[in-house]
Order: C-alpha cells, then sequence, then structure tokens
C-alpha cells in the first residue's frame, strides 16, 4: 500500500530534478498531459513540451525545504499532496527566497505513480 512518506518522496524527487536541471528525471514522473496552475497563469504540458520550458527557463529553482505535509488518497489510484515549501530561486542571476504553499495530485498508471496536476500559491507577504 502507498503511503503518504511514499508519495513526498516522489515529490522530493521532482524537486531535486529541478534543482539538479535534470530534465529526465522531472520528465519521467510526469503524466502523458499534465496541467499547472500558479500566478503566472494555467499551463497544459506534455512531457516533452515540459523539456523545452525547463531548459528555456531564466528562473532556476536552487534548494527547497518542504514543511506542513499531508497527502490524501481519495481512491488508491489518487493522492493528493499538500505542503508547504521554502525554496531560493534564481532568476535573470538574482537569488531570492520565497514561500509557496503547493498541491500536486499523483495518478498510478500501471503501476507506476505519475504527477497529473500541481498548483502553487505564492505566500503573501504581510
Amino acid at each position: 500500500m502507498t503511503t503518504q512518506k511514499d508519495i513526498m518522496e516522489l515529490e522530493r524527487q521532482f524537486w531535486q530534478a529541478i534543482v539538479d536541471m535534470d530534465v529526465d528525471a522531472a520528465t519521467s514522473l510526469l503524466d502523458g498531459e499534465s496541467v499547472s496552475v500558479s500566478g503566472w497563469g494555467i499551463h497544459h504540458f506534455t512531457p516533452a513540451e515540459y523539456r523545452k520550458m525547463a531548459l528555456a527557463g531564466d528562473a532556476r529553482v536552487t534548494a527547497f525545504k518542504f514543511s506542513e505535509e499531508r497527502v490524501i488518497f481519495p481512491t488508491p489510484d489518487v493522492a493528493v499532496a499538500t505542503y508547504k515549501a521554502d525554496q531560493s530561486i534564481t532568476v535573470n542571476g538574482r537569488s531570492q527566497d520565497m514561500v509557496v504553499y503547493d498541491t500536486t495530485t499523483w495518478v498510478r498508471k500501471d503501476g507506476a505513480w505519475v504527477a497529473s496536476a500541481h498548483t502553487e500559491t505564492v505566500r503573501q507577504s504581510g
């Protein structure tokens, strides 16, 4: 049986792939079509389209730490992970730290868990 620990390990693997710029590792964890929703808009993409985005961007996550982790399993083959991420990013050569609240929906297909949907909300200051 898949546990919260298992799903959060997949989440960490994906984020570490981003930090390491290991696009192959990141795309291996994606569904055939995925969606991301954030303050920058709604993006539907295939693994090949993700590859292009990852290699073309001028923003890069350089470090991360998760907290407030929780995973629910609406069905045995669907997991919804929620967590707070403290992240360091570099944009156009400038480093900054930020806190985001994330949700990823993982779906088990042919025995493997893949990320189908991801949302990210930047913590508001104040």
